[in-house]
């Protein structure tokens, strides 16, 4: 869907989206300089990015190449934060694939 073809309300929240993302500011900085409610901010970036109209800012190129090795530690524990805000943390050993599939679920979540 084009700019052309979105509503004045969406076009008012994709202005805003664009505008964190153009200076720099994470969603949450921009909706407290701005006075917006941080939940709307993010329910129309979600919207706006299943409408097409935005591009997911968290995709499978945005993750480091992980070497797995073969006897895990134990008691290890390890934490990922995500750059959308979700915190992962496990204590238990992941494949590998588990650990990709686990980590590109959660960038996907808003």
């Amino acid at each position: 869907m084009g700019e052309a073809e979105l509503t004045e309300r969406q076009r008012y929240w994709l202005e805003h989206v664009k505008a964190a993302k153009d200076r720099g500011m994470t969603l949450v900085d921009y909706a407290a300089e701005q006075g917006l409610k941080l939940k709307d901010l993010y329910n129309w970036k979600s919207r706006l990015i299943k409408l097409g109209t935005l591009e997911s800012s968290a995709s499978i190129r945005d993750f480091m190449a992980v070497r797995m090795e073969s006897e895990p530690l134990r008691r290890a524990g390890c934490c990922v934060h995500l750059s959308n805000g979700v915190k992962v943390e496990w204590t238990s050993p992941l494949s590998e694939q588990s650990l990709v599939r686990i980590l590109q679920l959660a960038s996907r979540l808003r």
